[in-house]
């Protein structure tokens, strides 16, 4: 008898006393009044949770920059993983457009109340926050392993090791007003009045416009649109600068005047069965600055287009391209037939947009777009007048096979590819020599300044652009942003279309991980390629000093391939410096504003800091001398840490507001 109440007690202790503690009814003030989400939810949410809950780095899958995002819900499936298999896309507004579907695909709600609860798991993270909260132990939102529980039973698990982790995560909970509004909302059954047509007469003119260009049945027409829609289906597109709306060209089974439908596709030159019209879809939720890519769309750029594609007599053809899943990702050779000149000038109208895509592109995450560049850097271009890729009609053709990209193995290569792709040293070599040698055959004096580009932009001067990278982010800017950096790269038409296909068109975020490590080595070889042609403007005999000192150490000796040539410049160097010599040559010649603050000058002397100070000259002549070497401590004093950029706002007496980059 007294063994078996010992055994009923050791059982009782381990049953009760290993229960987990069960989720406490919500509470909050309602609101008495409609909710509108709309004009009263969706602003908090902007303001509170979009930061990271807007892309496919959105913490479980939860977007929340619209109400579709939220219907959709969350997942445990992880976008960013270790994967031996590539798995099925889950982007909002393309891979499924109704609530079943996404439930279909595994996502569960955050919205719908759970069993013998009164609340939604949305509701009982923001009263667990409410009444707890204080921030304990440190927080990631994109590294964190988080529970991304789909029931009350994970919830009560999650909450009783966390209780201080609800949400938002790792930030100060919602204000009363804000807690009490989205509450009542969810509490009311979570009801969307997001309006469906916000699309302004001029907007509609255009759209018709540019979709009946798309649209054309012409051979001329219909290639030329599949090249602008691969290299634009990311873009936000702008009509109207008074206007809040952007939209994206899709593949729509619908024609122009009804309802487009998109029909989604893992990439953007993927085979589609049946008959598709190209449509400009507006774009449906919080505009987020690591998705916003703006190109604009008027009068002017429809004449552009077709004064480049149309109006030209072609290399070939016209003819109807092959959406080989072999081939298509190697636009050099699939649209052989529109002239490289049309291409090139297509890319460079719009290069902001290109070269930020490359930073931003499909990924989100900048760290997966940004291991392989250097910190901070200068991207110039070659001129099209001079880039023999555009002015010879057989170079391109005679080295297709040395510029093949490894995304043509599409998103799930195997192992034996992806080990013999890994490294294709000897066909960089063979281009490498081949570009060297035409170059010597329509330039025997060298490479001058002259084939630099200089920019005919009108509102931007994009002849030079700025790199800058902070760990997992990185900026792109007009100008010569800093002092003269590391290195520089000189793009030309093939690098650029390579670098865009590797990187936007033809990365798979949810690819598996040899697609993406087959595109991240192929990135290195192209980013020595810009450098490359970037020392080809330098003396011959200090290439191999300038390349070795950038890559230091047998890891990276063996990642890169470089052969300089025996191409001498045709530009005239008064200095040893000569990197430092030609950036100046380049800023000057390309009418490229330095940076006041970060560009140090040879000569260039500190001051000392004064004790106080009467003018902007003064102010911006002390951050001047406190960018100098040796003056990095100063970042410590504001950051308590170290940092490579620095912005600081400073008001004036006369009230005038002087923003300093501070690199």
């Amino acid at each position: 008898m007294k063994l078996q109440l010992f055994i009923v007690l050791i059982f009782s202790f381990l049953f009760f006393g290993c229960s987990i503690k069960p989720l406490d009814p919500v509470s909050f003030d309602r609101v008495n009044k409609d909710i509108s989400f709309t004009k009263d939810v969706k602003p908090i949410l902007d303001n509170r949770c979009v930061s990271c809950h807007s892309c496919y780095n959105s913490p479980c899958q939860l977007n929340l920059g619209s109400f579709s995002g939220l219907d959709r819900g969350a997942s445990k499936d992880l976008v960013y993983d270790t994967r031996i298999k590539s798995v099925n896309p889950t982007r909002l507004f393309v891979d499924a457009l109704n609530t079943k579907d996404w439930r279909d695909k595994g996502f569960f709600s955050m919205t719908d109340k759970m069993e013998d609860t009164n609340a939604s798991i949305m509701m009982q993270y923001l009263f667990e926050k409410d009444r707890n909260p204080k921030l304990e132990g440190k927080y990631s939102p994109e590294t964190d392993k988080l529970s991304c529980v789909k029931n009350k039973e994970e919830l009560e698990d999650y909450l009783e090791v966390n209780p201080h982790k609800a949400m938002p995560y790792g930030f100060p909970g919602l204000s009363k007003n804000e807690y009490n509004t989205i509450m009542t909302w969810l509490d009311n059954g979570a009801i969307d009045d997001t309006p469906k047509d916000t699309i302004n007469d001029f907007e509609k003119a255009q759209i018709k416009k540019y979709e009946d260009f798309f649209n054309d049945k012409s051979i001329k027409n219909q290639v030329t649109a599949r090249y602008i829609y691969e290299h634009l289906f990311l873009a936000h597109i702008s009509f109207d600068d008074n206007s809040k709306n952007f939209f994206q060209i899709i593949r729509s089974s619908t024609p122009s005047g009804i309802e487009a439908k998109i029909i989604p596709t893992r990439f953007p030159y993927d085979e589609i069965k049946e008959k598709f019209y190209y449509r400009l879809q507006k774009v449906e939720g919080t505009i987020v600055h690591k998705t916003h890519m703006v190109v604009k769309f008027n009068d002017e750029k429809l004449r552009f287009y077709k004064d480049t594609f149309i109006k030209p007599n072609w290399e070939e053809g016209p003819y109807l391209i092959s959406y080989n899943e072999h081939s298509a990702p190697n636009a050099l050779a699939v649209f052989e037939q529109i002239p490289a000149k049309s291409r090139y000038e297509f890319l460079l109208n719009d290069i902001y947009f290109f070269i930020n895509s490359f930073i931003k592109g499909p990924v989100c995450k900048g760290q997966v777009a940004l291991n392989v560049i250097q910190d901070h850097f200068w991207v110039m271009f070659m001129d099209p007048k001079y880039d023999v890729s555009v002015i010879d009609k057989n170079f391109l053709k005679d080295n297709f096979e040395y510029l093949k990209i490894p995304n043509q193995l599409g998103e799930d290569p195997g192992l034996f590819e992806t080990f013999k792709n890994l490294g294709h040293e000897k066909e960089t070599k063979k281009y490498q020599e081949d570009r060297a040698k035409i170059y010597k055959k329509y330039y025997p004096d060298g490479m001058k300044l002259e084939h630099i580009r200089k920019s005919n932009n009108p509102n931007h001067n994009d002849s030079v652009l700025t790199v800058y990278r902070h760990f997992d982010t990185a900026s792109l800017q007009y100008g010569a942003v800093g002092s003269v950096p590391k290195t520089l790269w000189v793009i030309d038409f093939p690098l650029l279309e390579r670098l865009y296909y590797s990187l936007v068109a033809g990365f798979d975020v949810f690819g598996n991980t040899a697609h993406q490590l087959l595109v991240r080595t192929h990135m290195d070889r192209l980013r020595v390629e810009g450098e490359n042609n970037f020392l080809e403007f330098l003396p011959q005999k200090s290439r191999m000093d300038y390349f070795n000192s950038w890559y230091v150490g047998w890891l990276a000796k063996y990642l890169t391939v470089y052969s300089p040539s025996k191409n001498e410049t045709g530009i005239k160097y008064y200095s040893n410096d000569y990197k430092y010599e030609f950036s100046n040559m380049v800023l000057d010649y390309t009418k490229t504003k330095r940076d006041k603050i970060n560009f140090l000058e040879k000569a260039y002397k500190p001051t000392p800091l004064r004790d106080s100070y009467n003018t902007k000259e003064e102010i911006e002549e002390s951050f001047k001398s406190l960018a100098a070497p040796g003056s990095t401590k100063i970042t410590k004093h504001f950051t308590d840490r170290d940092a490579n950029a620095i912005l600081i706002r400073i008001i004036m007496d006369n009230g005038e507001i002087l923003s300093i980059q501070w690199l």
